[in-house]
């Protein structure tokens, strides 16, 4: 379950910082004056910070010889960065989005959906460049700075529980609030100290103008739907000629390309195997219902509502988006259904104004409704049922207006009581889709590839657009081509 992002209190922490701290600094990459109202030991205590909030919200991809090799290609970027004594921190998140993102003071994420894009090593050293490049020159701490983000870090108000927040500041706060948008002029420097530092680096650095072709198919695929590495990043039209008449001319003024790595092999060797899209071990919806095989419970939702998924929790979002039911496990030390509910009504702000014991699917379980107010005055109601599977209570949570609050509580009441184990063999053995490498027989195309490997989620032209290639385009015998191994 659950990635909807870094808890409030980062946020909080970082309108703290704002506050009285007004002044400018050198920009470390170009030497200029820039924003910044927060000092390098702040930064760094904010990206520690956080980083404990997104490993807790994402997890980390479960291979210690992936996360190595990703760490140690950071690192050797970032030793010759304009930042190096930073303390620098390289993770590959299980996440399945096409992204990467970096945090104030040196912490850097690919999530595992952006590397089957990638070619070689070389195309993830031009990535963690960017990246980089944003915090060398602390392009988010200049954002940060901006009055923008302090108003709406001061807007949001406290949270009394995570059990608790509302729904209408769920899609704003956390992850997303660091996920900056950054200023075209911050991009285009970011690419080109990105360039600069690959190249440094031992790096070819005409392979990053290249991977940038992917995400102008992967827009064009998508109906101009950004991937969210370039919804959080903005590309102007013209970054693939500017990155690649960069990379041309410092190959060119290096006399030639033949020291410089590419790293196609040992790159698709340490992918190999990697989960590909959701992993449905941890949850997936079908029918109406949401299966999570791994913790072994299922639910119904209400028809025509969001779901989002994530290590920590699940989240079911009306189409008005001002309602909806979270569902995740209460701390381990809780005993029983009753005593969770009656420790939520102890928080400051929070009422229960009725209670009782049930049986739901034959499990011990209380149902509970509140009426919580936060700082601000706001008032929610909320039906929150605790239902006790083997010693762990799963608290299943609809929030609403007051004026909301009666049209959807008969929906919060039929999706708390549809909570039931999960016993159905075929759904508990379900297994992710994988990445693979195939060897190229006897010439042939991705087209008669995917034919062998047949996969209802992964199409030919999908597979061309992960190797790069066209779908017919021939392909000589000994090619080494990603494939997506069927899982279910």
């Amino acid at each position: 379950m659950g990635h909807n992002g870094l808890q409030q209190s980062t946020v909080i922490l970082l309108a703290l910082f704002l506050v009285g701290l007004a002044g400018c600094a050198k920009n470390p990459v170009t030497g200029e004056r820039q924003l910044a109202l927060i000092s390098e030991s702040q930064e760094v205590a904010l990206g520690r910070q956080a980083n404990k909030e997104v490993t807790a919200q994402y997890g980390t991809v479960d291979d210690p010889s992936l996360q190595r090799y990703f760490s140690d290609v950071g690192q050797k970027i970032a030793a010759i960065s304009d930042r190096p004594d930073l303390p620098w921190h390289f993770a590959v998140v299980d996440d399945p989005v096409v992204n990467a993102f970096a945090l104030p003071g040196g912490f850097v994420y690919f999530a595992r959906g952006i590397l089957p894009y990638m070619n070689n090593e070389a195309e993830m050293a031009g990535v963690l460049g960017h990246e980089i490049g944003h915090v060398a020159a602390r392009h988010a701490v200049t954002q940060a700075s901006k009055a923008e983000l302090f108003s709406l870090g001061l807007g949001l108000g406290s949270i009394l529980s995570p059990t608790f927040q509302q729904f209408s500041g769920l899609a704003q706060q956390g992850v997303g609030l660091l996920f900056l948008k950054y200023s075209r002029d911050d991009e285009s420097q970011a690419d080109r100290i990105g360039v600069r530092y690959m190249y440094k680096a031992g790096y070819d650095p005409r392979e990053l103008s290249d991977f940038f072709t992917v995400f102008q198919k992967l827009e064009e695929k998508s109906k101009g739907s950004l991937p969210t590495w370039l919804s959080t990043h903005p590309a102007p039209p013209d970054r693939i000629q500017r990155t690649h008449q960069l990379a041309a001319q410092l190959v060119s003024e290096s006399g030639g390309s033949s020291s410089l790595q590419v790293g196609r092999n040992q790159f698709l060797q340490q992918i190999d195997g990697l989960v590909y899209g959701e992993n449905p071990r941890e949850g997936f919806t079908q029918d109406g219902h949401f299966y999570h095989p791994d913790m072994q419970f299922q639910l119904r939702y209400p028809s025509g509502w969001q779901v989002s998924n994530s290590k920590s929790m699940v989240t079911f979002v009306a189409p008005s988006g001002r309602v909806g039911i979270q569902l995740a496990l209460a701390p381990a030390e809780v005993t029983s259904p009753r005593a969770r509910a009656e420790e939520l009504a102890q928080q400051p702000g929070v009422q229960m104004q009725s209670g009782e014991s049930q049986r739901i699917s034959g499990l011990s379980a209380y149902v509970a409704r509140y009426q919580v107010t936060d700082q601000s005055g706001t008032v929610v109601q909320v039906l929150a049922g605790f239902i006790d599977k083997r010693n762990q209570i799963f608290e299943i949570v609809g929030i609403a207006a007051p004026s909301d609050f009666r049209q959807y509580s008969s929906q919060f009441r039929e999706v708390i009581g549809s909570f039931a184990p999960l016993s159905d063999s075929r759904i508990l053995g379900v297994q992710p889709d994988r990445l693979d490498l195939y060897t190229i027989q006897r010439g042939g195309t991705i087209q008669d590839v995917a034919g062998l490997f047949p996969n209802p989620r992964v199409d030919a032209r999908q597979l061309a657009l992960l190797n790069r290639v066209g779908p017919t385009e021939s392909l000589s015998a000994g090619t080494i081509v990603k494939i997506v191994r069927s899982g279910r």
